[in-house]
């Protein structure tokens, strides 16, 4: 995909391991514990933004993000992380929801290519 201006490609994660908010959990023997979202013991979501460039979750990163350093354009391709930490399944509908926005997102970028070569023919 690097010849595209698109990078339509998502992730969906769910458990503990991938909080965005703190939460509260009881344990067999009835005890309350709170799971930091921000604690590096149990949240991994530090290591998948890194690999991502540092850009936030729960977002359509479909474009490519494009930064200017010194003489050069470097071009950013990062997958749309989406994630949920409270214990339950992803819902279909809101899944396909998100689905349906990469696609448009993605078809928005190809049809201003398409009419930019278009208009650069004639």
């Amino acid at each position: 995909m690097l010849s595209e201006s698109h990078f339509p490609y998502v992730l969906f994660l769910e458990g503990s391991n991938f909080l965005t908010e703190t939460i509260s959990i009881k344990r067999p023997d009835g005890r309350m514990v709170n799971l930091e979202y921000n604690s590096g013991v149990l949240n991994r979501l530090d290591r998948l933004t890194s690999a991502n460039y540092g850009m936030p979750i729960n977002t359509n990163l479909c474009k490519n993000k494009f930064i200017k350093h010194k003489d050069k354009i470097i071009m950013l391709q990062a997958t749309s992380i989406y994630t949920q930490g409270n214990g339950e399944k992803w819902d279909v509908k809101k899944v396909f929801d998100i689905m349906l926005e990469i696609s448009k997102t993605s078809l928005q970028v190809l049809g201003s290519e398409i009419f930019n070569q278009i208009t650069k023919s004639k």
